[in-house]
């Protein structure tokens, strides 16, 4: 505990502020989603949107082998080039167990071959929540909802919605949620020993460390690198090691077990504080596995995974935040093929038992970035983790690597809605933009799935996959050779600068006050009144979700004629509880004409602001009074 010597208090209390939230009169994106199947629909998002009262049509399609399918179609009229388009519709299927439903978009002179998929089932409602940007406007465009794999499947559907939004609108929802999500309001109230408020006190608040996990993967080049490791450190506070972590890399050949490159990238990344995530224990892609596993017999594969989990999760036990169990499951199935159906079940339970701190996650492609691919559509990385689950796997992070082309962020946000619905921490875990693209259009990209990411309340962390090797990087560079910025880069540190709080400098007003709102994370804080000076740290943190605890005191305040000796005397016996006092909803009776209602609340908050308890709590690091806040209830 710090005594000030000074100050008898700088009292500090982190609430969230509607006053964080921007000034929209625009749609609010809805997050809502759903991952069981329903008995009956619930009512579609957006009352419909543009699809109010829209009766789809059941069209005729002929198929590449020359067959036909029914399958129901939205005619949609007039879409808008730029605008993003949120699609969510509910379906329920009848002449099949189940059915891969792809929403596409045909129009005049291109396609959307997917736009949103859902696994429906027979005999209930499942939900499909989808989007779309387009690239140029539309007269006249169908919205067909598909068996994936081109079977005649009856289909109903109820609930449909599509809501468009500008890029601006877009842009001013992705900005309230951060505000909201990443950002708190921080009041300071600056006293001397008497208890009596300072005005004019110089505070200077400077944020040192951020909460949010933003980071980029290393390479061995890193190692010795001083002038590479400045500039890491400088911007991340997360990391992951590209390759060097891998089984072949630290077993090239059976026996020949090497660890000197990692544990000296772990030497960088403990001595800077970085937390690190470890990629990864086991790679199912027979090609990026050491080659000399193979041909093994499966007695003698079973002994190799066994030695190679025990050696790598014992040495680094406690080094490494997460653990990507067994890379890319949804694509590949090399060691349940070799050694059993329950042989990621084994994984899983071997790595808990070595390392019960790290969070075991899945790690996969072509979730987030598309829904094209068949085998990784969001319904299906949802049921795997499921049916780990119920197996008694310990699996508690979502991990999707993020390696995009073009990226359609109204698709990124719904499947982040939905694979939020299971609770646990997403990870953005290897995000580039494909290198086909200019590095110009690269950092376009970038910047829109950093946003799309960084804005996701269930987003809790971001790493890039821009390892810097000898002569290239793997998809996408942030600098050159020499530390200079590619636009990537450019991007990155731009969006860096936005998402930190910085040096604030101001004075106490007064009533010894000084607010300001800042993203979660570490802040050094002055106070300086005459010739004195207070220093300290004030830790931003987000609010705790679940559990049940009662740290303040809430009085409602509403008023007809106010006592203020009494509202003194009720304050100063809360105040001994220690705990913070708000009045949360003053007013003054309407019975009474305006001037005197003016008259009466002056009186209450005067007497709200002068008090602020005679009790003694401890708020952060801080030696302070009981601290009262102020909310209006109009």
């Amino acid at each position: 505990m710090q005594y000030l010597t000074f100050f008898c208090s700088l009292s500090l209390l982190l609430f969230f502020s509607n006053s964080l939230v921007l000034c929209y009169d625009g749609p609010l994106y809805d997050s809502s989603a759903y991952t069981q199947c329903k008995q009956h629909p619930e009512e579609p998002l957006y009352n419909g949107g543009i699809l109010k009262d829209h009766v789809p049509n059941f069209l005729r399609s002929i198929l590449g082998n020359g067959g036909q399918v029914s399958h129901p179609t939205f005619l949609l009229q007039n879409l808008t080039e730029g605008n993003r388009y949120c699609f969510s519709v509910w379906i329920k299927i009848k002449n099949a167990d189940s059915s891969l439903v792809r929403a596409s978009l045909v129009m005049e002179e291109t396609n959307l071959s997917c736009i949103g998929t859902v696994i429906a089932k027979q005999g209930c409602w499942s939900f499909l929540k989808g989007g779309f940007v387009l690239t140029s406007s539309s007269k006249f465009s169908k919205l067909n909802l598909q068996d994936s794999a081109g079977r005649d499947i009856e289909m109903e559907i109820a609930s449909a919605s599509l809501q468009p939004f500008t890029k601006e609108q877009w842009g001013l929802n992705q900005q309230t949620k951060i505000y909201k999500e990443r950002k708190r309001a921080v009041i300071i109230h600056v006293s001397d020993r008497h208890g009596a408020k300072l005005q004019e006190a110089e505070i200077t608040v400077e944020q040192v460390s951020k909460d949010f996990p933003f980071g980029s993967a290393i390479a061995k080049t890193i190692i010795g690198n001083s002038r590479f490791q400045k500039w890491f450190t400088e911007r991340f506070n997360a990391a992951v090691f590209e390759n060097e972590l891998k089984w072949d890399a630290t077993e090239p050949k059976p026996g020949q077990v090497n660890y000197t490159i990692p544990d000296q990238m772990l030497e960088f990344v403990r001595a800077n504080q970085i937390i690190t995530r470890g990629h990864n224990i086991f790679w199912e892609n027979p090609e990026s596995s050491p080659q000399w596993i193979l041909n093994l017999t499966s007695p003698d594969l079973q002994s190799a995974v066994t030695s190679r989990i025990e050696s790598l999760m014992s040495r680094y036990k406690e080094e490494f935040i997460h653990w990507d169990v067994s890379n890319e499951m949804l694509h590949f199935d090399f060691y349940e093929k070799r050694l059993g159906p329950n042989a990621t079940l084994q994984f899983f339970e071997k790595a808990h038992q070595i390392d019960p701190l790290a969070t075991l996650f899945m790690n996969e492609y072509n979730v987030v970035e598309t829904c094209d691919d068949v085998n990784s559509t969001v319904d299906t990385y949802i049921s795997r983790m499921i049916e780990l689950k119920r197996g008694g796997v310990t699996m508690d992070g979502i991990g999707l690597q993020g390696h995009f082309d073009v990226p359609n962020p109204p698709l990124m946000r719904a499947i982040l809605d939905k694979l939020a619905t299971l609770g646990l921490p997403i990870w953005l875990t290897e995000v580039d933009i494909s290198k086909q693209f200019s590095k110009e259009s690269q950092a376009i990209y970038l910047e829109e799935v950093l946003r799309e990411g960084f804005s996701h309340p269930a987003v809790n962390g971001i790493i890039l996959w821009t390892a810097l090797r000898q002569n290239s990087c793997y998809q996408m560079c942030l600098t050159d050779n020499d530390l200079n910025n590619l636009p990537a880069g450019d991007t990155v540190d731009k969006l860096l600068k936005e998402w930190q709080t910085g040096i604030l400098e101001g004075k106490t007003d007064e009533y010894g006050s000084y607010s300001f709102s800042g993203f979660l994370g570490e802040y050094k804080i002055t106070a300086k009144y005459g010739n004195k000076i207070v220093k300290s740290t004030l830790s931003v943190r987000e609010l705790e979700k679940g559990g049940v605890s009662m740290d303040g005191i809430g009085h409602e305040g509403y008023f007809t004629v106010p006592n203020p000796p009494l509202i003194r005397a009720v304050l100063d016996k809360l105040a001994t509880l220690g705990l913070p006092i708000w009045l949360t909803e003053v007013d003054i009776s309407k019975r009474l004409d305006q001037e005197t209602q003016a008259k009466y609340l002056e009186a209450v908050l005067r007497e709200g602001v002068a008090n602020w308890g005679g009790g003694r709590t401890v708020i952060g690091t801080w030696n302070c009074c009981s601290v009262m806040r102020l909310l209006l209830h109009c």
